[in-house]
């Protein structure tokens, strides 16, 4: 008997194609040569399907059913945090930061400068093929988060969220690779010190999540679709502890100040990734690191002039 299926599809290929939008809800038409995302650790949900219970009162017992109210489609994945190759470019990732309540600034030969907006927002279209079957996310948009770990790859995460599209099926796209330089590690070579309220410190992990709050519309208008409505950034780092002349974390978050956090990864122009940050230290614990003295800092992102709690720079 021959088998039920002639060519299994492959759970191992998977690629992510990601575009702008010029109209927000408008399929920007990614191809895999200029828009495909070196994406890692995907994971999809095609058909996030939202329904009402029946409620039927029946004279025997089961199910009475449900109706259909709203279908969402949702990705997570992670890229490295790594410059595009060439200072003052864009990095590939760049419509995944506007659709996550970005606004970008080039300055050509220089830098690529993300900063959060509280209106406008872009949104960017993207495709995910699974070998062979196409999801289409129109409308995205996302929220984001950077870990950077000793040791380890710094990376970007992202979720997204759009209304749901029926997939197609449609070959796995033909992709150009350029735009994405090997990542470099995260140590003392490759990355800074990360600097608290103008003290420079060791550590070991920073992780600072954007916090965006996605609403998913399907109310009678129409009023369709996935928007921002707020965002509550936190964080936290661990760091070396040093003398608490030099640093003293307890103070700081008794007094609810908020300081000023900054570090930048990569060694070479056109790789580097630089972080700034205004927190406030929300709580302070003691942490091992290889039977050294450190501190576990809880992190709440709060703005001072507004939407200056967190910017994120390629240079």
């Amino acid at each position: 008997m021959a088998n039920v299926l002639a060519s299994p599809r492959s759970w191992a290929k998977k690629a992510i194609i990601l575009k702008a939008e010029t109209v927000v809800g408008t399929d920007a038409a990614p191809t895999g040569v200029a828009n495909w995302i070196e994406a890692r650790n995907i994971s999809l949900t095609p058909l996030d399907a939202e329904r009402a219970d029946r409620n039927i009162q029946l004279p025997y017992l089961g199910n009475s059913g449900s109706i259909l109210v709203g279908t969402w489609c949702k990705a997570v994945f992670e890229v490295a945090l790594v410059g595009p190759g060439a200072a003052g470019s864009a990095p590939k990732i760049s419509p995944v930061l506007l659709g996550a309540g970005f606004a970008e600034t080039i300055t050509a030969g220089t830098s690529a400068v993300y900063n959060l907006i509280s209106s406008g927002f872009g949104a960017f279209t993207a495709y995910i093929n699974v070998d062979g079957v196409r999801h289409k996310m129109v409308g995205a948009r996302a929220n984001v988060a950077i870990s950077i770990a000793a040791k380890g790859i710094p990376l970007l995460k992202v979720s997204c969220d759009s209304a749901y599209l029926a997939p197609d099926t449609l070959a796995m796209p033909v992709i150009d690779r350029s735009g994405w330089p090997v990542e470099e590690a995260v140590n003392a070579t490759a990355t800074l010190p990360v600097t608290i309220n103008g003290v420079p410190l060791a550590f070991s992990s920073l992780d600072l999540d954007i916090g965006n709050q996605l609403t998913r519309f399907n109310l009678p208008g129409p009023q369709a679709g996935v928007e921002i409505v707020d965002r509550k950034p936190s964080g936290s780092v661990t760091v070396l502890a040093p003398s608490q002349a030099t640093f003293d974390p307890f103070a700081l978050s008794v007094a609810g100040t908020n300081v000023t956090l900054t570090t930048t990864h990569g060694s070479v122009a056109g790789k580097k990734a630089k972080v700034d940050a205004k927190v406030q230290i929300s709580g302070v614990d003691y942490e091992n690191i290889d039977n050294v003295v450190a501190y576990k800092l809880a992190l709440t992102l709060a703005p001072v002039a507004g939407n200056d709690e967190f910017v994120l720079t390629y240079l």
